[in-house]
């Protein structure tokens, strides 16, 4: 079995990494930590799948930190080889990928409001749009694998109490990538 230490970071391919370390700086008040511009190196490129002429990866690529999450973002603008230069726009239920990223907030409305005006596209362009909370459910519409959790009928009812109350929204950043902000959702990654 492999033994996880944490997450590492989420990679992220822009056309200008300075331009994207900007964007992500205004959008999420990220913090810039390192940047390697024009890094060509050998194993760096074996290691990103480029056997065949290594010494032709020239990437730029710049550490971004999301304060208060454990989430990095690694920013990389591949100036040669060029790969695809067109940016796809999943909806919620397309397959391929992953769908979105999720970050945690302590006022879904105002994190919301907030990207009004900024680069972004709301998952869906309604002006009724904003962020929802779940409807109420039954313990019978979840189960915990763990068979002592599944048979607790109080932390059943806790989970139903947690998901009850989350409120979320989605939105795709100017780079395609499609970010989901939630509020009330701290039953996961806790000691269940």
């Amino acid at each position: 079995m492999i033994k996880f230490q944490g997450l590492g970071h989420i990679s992220l391919n822009v056309e200008d990494v300075d331009v994207a370390a900007e964007y992500y700086c205004d959008l999420f008040g990220a913090k810039k930590l390192q940047k390697f511009p024009h890094f060509k190196n050998l194993g760096c490129a074996k290691s990103a799948g480029f056997l065949n002429k290594p010494e032709v990866v020239n990437v730029s690529i710049v550490f971004l930190e999301i304060p208060g999450t454990p989430v990095n973002l690694e920013l990389c603008c591949y100036h040669s080889p060029l790969g695809l230069q067109e940016i796809k726009h999943y909806k919620t239920n397309d397959l391929g990928g992953p769908r979105h990223i999720c970050l945690r907030v302590a006022d879904i409305d105002k994190a919301f409001d907030s990207l009004k005006g900024k680069e972004v596209t709301f998952i869906n362009q309604s002006p009724e749009y904003k962020a929802f909370k779940i409807d109420e459910i039954k313990p019978s519409e979840f189960y915990f694998y763990d068979e002592s959790l599944e048979n607790n009928t109080e932390e059943k009812q806790k989970v139903c109490d947690i998901i009850g109350n989350i409120r979320y929204f989605y939105f795709i950043d100017k780079y395609g990538i499609q970010w989901e902000f939630e509020q009330g959702h701290d039953d996961i990654g806790s000691e269940h």
